[in-house]
C-alpha cells in the first residue's frame, strides 16, 4: 500500500495510508508519530494490512519497530488498533470503554488510561505533555488527544474526512474549504437533532480550552492554524438550533 509522511513540527509526523481495499470508497487511514526524549510514541496504528507502509514510513524517520515505547489509541474499532500487534514491546493504552472491541488475543497487551481529578479527563504515566479527554463519539471510549508539546490535536474519528479527496493533493492544509464545510457539516447535524449531536456536542465541549496548531483526525486531511478559532466556529455551528 501506499503512503504519505508529513512531519507537523520537529518530532511529530503523520502517516496516512492510502486503502483501495478495505471500503467502498477510497479514503486514508492516518496515525501518527512522537519521537523525543528517547521515546517514541504512536498515536494509532491502523489495519493490520497496513503494517508494511507503516514499517516503510517509519525506516523514513529513522524508527525501527522495537524502538516504539507506547502506543495511545484514540478508539478501539480495529482500523486504528490491529497494527498493535507489529509493536510487542510497546506500552499501549485506550479507554476501558473500548477495550472490548479489541481482539482478545491483542487485548491482553493493552492498557487503560488513568482517570484524573476532573470528569472525562484521562493521562497515561510517563507522558505529562499528554492530555487524554474522553470524547464518546463515534464509540463509548473514544478520545482525543492533545500534545502539547507538538501542539497537535489527535482527534480520531470523533470528526474525520473519511472518503474526501486531499484539498490540493495535500495531507496537511490550511484549507478554509475545510474548515467551511466541517462546520457546515457540524450545523447540519444541529437542525436534525438527536442524541448523537448531543454527544458530539458535549465533547467538542471539553476541547474548546485548547490551542492546538493541527487537527489530526483518523482519516483523510489534517487541518492546520487557527484551530482553536475553527474548533469555536465549529460549536457556534452546533449551537445554532439551540439558540434559534
Amino acid at each position: 500500500m501506499n503512503y504519505l509522511l508529513a512531519e507537523l513540527t520537529a518530532g511529530a509526523y503523520a502517516i496516512a495510508v492510502e486503502d483501495t481495499h478495505s471500503w467502498d470508497v477510497f479514503s486514508y487511514t492516518n496515525c501518527y508519530v512522537l519521537h523525543r526524549n528517547g521515546q517514541v510514541i504512536l498515536i494509532d496504528t491502523g489495519l493490520k494490512a497496513y503494517q508494511p507502509a507503516i514499517l516503510a514510513a517509519l525506516g523514513e524517520i529513522g524508527i525501527t519497530a522495537d524502538m516504539v515505547t507506547h502506543i495511545l489509541f484514540t478508539h478501539g474499532h480495529h482500523d486504528h488498533v490491529q497494527g498493535a500487534a507489529l509493536f510487542p514491546q510497546a506500552q499501549k493504552y485506550i479507554h476501558s470503554a473500548d477495550l472490548h472491541l479489541v481482539a482478545p488475543a491483542l487485548r491482553t497487551q493493552f492498557a487503560t488510561f488513568l482517570p484524573q481529578a476532573r470528569d472525562f479527563f484521562f493521562a497515561v504515566p510517563g507522558l505529562a505533555e499528554l492530555s487524554i479527554v474522553l470524547v464518546n463519539t463515534h464509540s463509548p471510549g473514544s478520545a482525543a488527544i492533545f500534545d502539547a508539546v507538538s501542539q497537535a490535536l489527535f482527534v480520531g474519528d470523533f470528526f474525520c474526512y473519511f472518503g474526501e479527496a486531499l484539498p490540493d493533493g495535500k495531507l496537511v492544509s490550511n484549507s478554509e474549504g475545510i474548515k467551511r464545510g466541517s462546520c457546515q457539516y457540524v450545523a447540519g447535524q444541529a437542525a436534525a437533532g438527536g442524541t448523537d449531536h448531543s454527544r458530539f456536542m458535549q465533547g467538542l465541549g471539553r476541547l474548546l480550552d485548547y490551542q492546538p496548531e493541527f487537527f489530526c483526525t483518523g482519516h483523510g486531511v489534517i487541518v492546520s492554524e487557527g484551530i482553536q478559532d475553527f474548533l469555536k466556529q465549529m460549536w457556534q455551528s452546533g449551537t445554532t438550533k439551540a439558540e434559534g
